[in-house]
């Protein structure tokens, strides 16, 4: 079945590389950022698939639409001065079958949606702007009213879209292009392998209104990725891994491992949260490697939530080759934002075995903390010529038995321990 697949996905590449253009501007689509002209071009979109297959093509101008599904054989090409807005209005971005924080159901789509279509590619130098101010503002409304009424306010009750969501396609580059302003997760991955992201900038501004959730890349159950050459400055993480949330997380179906994925030669920016984060909805994480990176913030290179209401594992996971300026090297410590668990006599704990970070030379508040659940097993950490300059010359780590320091300092001098 494998095999099957994957000669079908060669397929419907060739098909895509010899298909024809379909220049939006040809088929009546008008260069106007106020009009609202989501229908003409999913009627190109579905057009191009029923003939073959070809290549949407968004010219010089901006264009005004709500959610598009790209279909078998389409890719999308977004010319120098494209721009491809998002609409703020959530009634253009209709309720269907998703993904949404470790968890299927129904939800919002995003501008830009490919269920099951191989091959799928989108290629820059143009933007996709996910126009997201109104939905930021609604955001901090709704959780300045929930602290009135003495609650939590959760990311999913104020309706906002992503700006890319991909579900269950194999072979898909995204190259070049321009991500701005989304209402919520920039760009979301969904039970992808053989995923390739190359020469991207993925933003949102720090102000005057911030954007909550707006991680850059989310991988959730995707296997051999490749993020090279990209900028990331989102109001959230940079590149998140995901997979799953909850105490039963593990046996369901629609969950999985994040695996064999490689970040290399990239540059974060100064509004991000995390520069790579196993994330508060993640079961299993393994092989991630982030290599020979800038980094030019406030953040944490490493985070490592450790959620108390669901299994985790996290292992062989690899930083080498960081320079800049940021928070912290590393990060792990309990994470139990909207904790729920489920089932009598449970008790979740977290595994994380074969950490190394080696060759980082940072500018940083501090080198971090390592504390976890009594519960969890931690194994096997080596941090290895990490030289740090921080305004703290100690290092918080529980598990210090079971950590490595090779040519480690801080302020030129070797590392010491705080309880």
């Amino acid at each position: 079945m494998t095999r099957l697949k994957t000669i079908a996905s060669l397929l419907l590449i060739t098909l895509s590389v010899s298909a024809k253009d379909y220049v939006i501007t040809d088929y009546g689509v008008r260069n106007d950022s106020t009009r609202l002209q989501t229908e003409a071009i999913q009627k190109i979109i579905d057009k191009a698939s029923l003939e073959g297959g070809g290549k949407i093509v968004v010219p010089q101008g901006t264009f005004l639409t709500g959610a598009l599904f790209f279909k078998p054989g389409t890719t999308l090409s977004l010319e120098q001065g494209a721009v491809l807005k998002g609409s703020d209005n959530i009634d253009h971005y209709p309720l269907m079958p998703s993904r949404m924080e470790g968890h299927n159901l129904y939800y919002y789509p995003a501008l830009i949606n490919a269920y099951h279509v191989d091959g799928f590619t989108i290629e820059g130098p143009g933007t996709l702007n996910g126009n997201g101010r109104k939905f930021w503002r609604e955001f901090w409304e709704r959780r300045a009213q929930a602290r009135k009424e003495g609650r939590e306010c959760t990311n999913l009750e104020v309706h906002r879209p992503r700006l890319m969501f991909i579900w269950g396609c194999d072979g898909v580059k995204i190259s070049g292009v321009k991500f701005i302003n989304s209402g919520f997760w920039t760009t979301h991955f969904y039970q992808c392998d053989d995923l390739l992201i190359e020469d991207c900038e993925m933003r949102t501004p720090p102000r005057p209104t911030r954007c909550p959730s707006t991680d850059a890349v989310d991988l959730d159950v995707c296997r051999r990725v490749t993020i090279r050459g990209c900028y990331f400055s989102t109001d959230d993480d940079g590149v998140c891994i995901k997979g799953g949330k909850g105490t039963f997380a593990q046996k369901g179906r629609e969950n999985g491992s994040v695996e064999d994925v490689l970040v290399e030669g990239c540059t974060f920016g100064p509004n991000l949260h995390g520069i790579l984060t196993m994330g508060s909805e993640c079961i299993h994480a393994r092989n991630i490697t982030l290599r020979d990176c800038k980094v030019e913030t406030g953040c944490t290179i490493l985070r490592l939530k450790m959620r108390p209401d669901t299994y985790q594992i996290y292992e062989n996971i690899t930083i080498d080759g960081v320079t800049g300026k940021c928070g912290s090297v590393i990060e792990m410590k309990p994470w139990a934002q909207f904790f729920n668990l489920e089932g009598d006599g449970e008790k979740p704990f977290g595994t994380v075995r074969d950490i190394t970070v080696r060759n980082v030379d940072v500018k940083c508040k501090s080198f971090g903390i390592m504390e976890g659940k009594p519960d969890d097993r931690v194994s096997s950490i080596t941090f290895s010529n990490v030289h740090v300059q921080a305004d703290s010359d100690t290092f918080r780590d529980a598990y210090q038995e079971e950590t490595r320091m090779e040519n480690v300092t801080i302020n030129g001098k070797p590392i010491k321990y705080k309880d």
